[in-house]
């Protein structure tokens, strides 16, 4: 890393990886989780040790991210982060601009240790090789415990602490072969509500795979990729595709291809095409045309061609001159348009292997990739002993591709045993994951609750306005805010959606519009009296209620409800200056908005203290 005039050290993202900060989001997280199953239950405090111990050696992951004039960069992050309890679906948003901690969380359940990675900081051979490095320590430091004796830390002498951006290394001036925009079939259907998961894990024997491989004469990567998209034309033919094609997206480790030994991203994505034109069509035409398109695609000259457009778009003079805000909009039109392309991500890491002496300790990985608005469902794989282990991460209600997926497995023989983390069922619950299902009943109960109390609100603004009406009447504007509030909970959050900024940001609207009509209706300050104090008491209940149906992402919710009692504040300003002059609803309004905030802080817990001390430095 470089030094900063003021000593910090920093460094650039690779050339991947500058694009995933400005995409991110609560519904594309860029998120993945490499995860070890051990034969003993975890115990935090060695955990947490482990971590402590390994990190500085990891440069690469000990960094938080800055926001540069021109581009993202990485600065060292001198913080320790602190390990925690799985209570959340896998892969859930790390917001890579507000976070002062790491783009990385690891976490335990039972047995299992959880390694989350923002993909700006690595791609999956670096997370393998720092989970590994971690779950070392952690068996080592558990001996030590037992022995008495401690043991010198072990770290592969395969793994390689170089950061170094490879892309640009390896870049020379070759024909430049750009990404397919044509729209492929997407996958749709009845989705979860708020943030639930599925994830579906298929433990397959990895010599009946090879030997059905065998036969097709094609490889693991090549079979499942096929095996993938005869699911999707099977279970999905009767929707029909049309003239879109079903288009697979598989990440390639270029270090495969190239010199390179860095722990930085370098990887490439091809795409797997197969055209569902309503004809009757064989496996065998899908194994065809995914291998021809492999050994067409996955060459050291194609690949040179693939990194040749990616750095060439980044040193044209133009977009090096052009500041952050613009290439963030340019980008996420670009990265949009591409990823029409893809119905699904299917990524193969491949064969995990361990140090010999720790290999009776641990039982097995697990790969999984975050879902995007865009693939709602995604596949991952990875191997480890005798099983290729296949897990499918989802937001729909219904498994009907995985089981159509597996089930052709086990026709051609092979043997495949399923576990799940109990969503949308328990078929295949093996306790292996927090139970974080929501209650429908209590669910319901809270959804009544709240638009109870918006109904309240709504007839006392009724009651006020008769009472002080002088030739307006507001409350049917304020009263029409309620009902759009309680529609746009309905039919949002429902299905699937973070509403919190939303909800900050039409309060805003609502109280320039409410302000405009006062105004265009002969000002008699209604807006300023009632109309601002009241949506901004309606905006703090709303995001009340998120975070407290919504405690799996509440961090999302909680910094909105800061905004709003720190916004509740400006009606006071106004009756300062005298512009209020019926305070009662600005009284109520702060008092509430406050009150509130701190019995969230007051009476949550301790994740809230944490999260107040993560945004403020405290």
């Amino acid at each position: 890393m470089k030094k900063s005039p003021q000593g910090e050290r920093w460094r650039r993202l690779d050339n991947t990886a500058k694009i995933f900060p400005v995409i991110a989001n609560e519904h594309l997280s860029n998120v993945y989780r490499i995860s070890a199953t051990l034969k003993e239950e975890v115990v935090p405090g060695t955990l947490q040790r482990a971590l402590e111990e390994i990190l500085p050696q990891f440069e690469g992951f000990a960094v938080r991210l800055r926001r540069g004039f021109f581009w993202y960069y990485f600065e060292s992050n001198k913080r320790m982060p602190v390990i925690e309890r799985e209570t959340a679906y896998p892969c859930k948003y790390i917001d890579p601009r507000t976070s002062p901690y790491y783009l990385f969380r690891v976490s335990y359940y039972e047995k299992r240790i959880n390694l989350e990675v923002f993909h700006a900081v690595t791609d999956g051979l670096g997370a393998v090789n720092f989970l590994k490095a971690l779950v070392y320590r952690y068996l080592d430091l558990t001996r030590d415990g037992r022995t008495g004796h401690p043991a010198p830390q072990k770290i592969s002498s395969d793994v390689s602490m170089n950061v170094e951006d490879s892309y640009v290394r390896n870049y020379k001036e070759v024909a430049r072969r750009k990404y397919s925009t044509r729209k492929a079939f997407h996958i749709s259907g009845e989705t979860l509500p708020l943030d639930e998961e599925s994830v579906l894990h298929g433990y397959v024997n990895l010599a009946e795979l090879k030997k059905v491989g065998k036969s097709y004469g094609v490889s693991i990567t090549k079979f499942l990729a096929a095996a993938l998209i005869w699911a999707i034309y099977q279970e999905y033919e009767e929707a029909g595709t049309g003239d879109r094609s079903i288009g697979i997206s598989l990440p390639i480790n270029l270090r495969a291809f190239f010199d390179s030994e860095t722990m930085a991203n370098f990887f490439a994505v091809t795409l797997l095409e197969f055209l569902a034109d309503g004809k009757e069509h064989e496996f065998s035409e899908a194994v065809e045309a995914v291998s021809r398109q492999m050994d067409e695609n996955i060459t050291r000259e194609k690949l040179e061609e693939t990194i040749s457009y990616n750095v060439s778009n980044e040193k044209k003079w133009y977009l090096r001159i052009a500041p952050l805000f613009m290439k963030w909009g340019a980008l996420n039109v670009i990265f949009r348009r591409n990823d029409r392309a893809y119905t699904m991500t299917l990524s193969n890491i491949g064969p995990i292997k361990v140090e010999e002496e720790y290999e009776a300790e641990i039982e097995r990985f697990h790969l999984m990739i975050g879902v995007s608005k865009r693939q709602p469902m995604k596949c991952a794989v990875c191997a480890y002993g005798e099983h290729v282990v296949v897990t499918f991460t989802s937001v729909f209600q219904d498994t009907r591709l995985q089981d159509r997926f597996f089930g052709f497995l086990k026709e051609l023989g092979v043997s495949v045993e399923t576990e799940s983390n109990g969503v949308p069922d328990s078929r295949d619950d093996k306790a292996m994951y927090p139970r974080i299902q929501y209650d429908p009943k209590r669910w319901k109960e809270v959804v009544n609750t709240f638009y109870g109390i918006l109904f309240a609100v709504a007839a006392i603004l009724g009651v006020v306005n008769f009472a002080t009406y002088s030739g307006s009447m507001w409350s049917v504007i304020a009263i029409g805010c309620i009902i759009y509030v309680a529609l746009t909970l309905r039919y949002s959050i429902m299905r699937h959606a973070n509403l919190a900024s939303k909800v900050v940001i039409q309060t805003i609207a609502a109280e320039v519009l409410l302000v405009m009509i006062d105004h265009v209706t002969g000002y008699t300050g209604w807006s300023v009296n009632f109309g601002i104090p009241s949506t901004l008491l309606f905006a703090d209940l709303a995001v009340v209620f998120l975070i407290i149906v919504n405690r799996l992402n509440w961090q999302s919710y909680f910094m909105y409800q800061i905004a709003i009692t720190i916004f509740s504040f400006i009606p006071v300003i106004l009756w300062a200056a005298g512009l209020v002059t019926r305070p009662l609803m600005t009284l109520v309004t702060v008092v509430v908005t406050v009150l509130i905030l701190f019995v969230t802080i007051k009476w949550g817990d301790r994740s809230v203290k944490t999260e107040l001390k993560r945004r403020f430095h405290l």
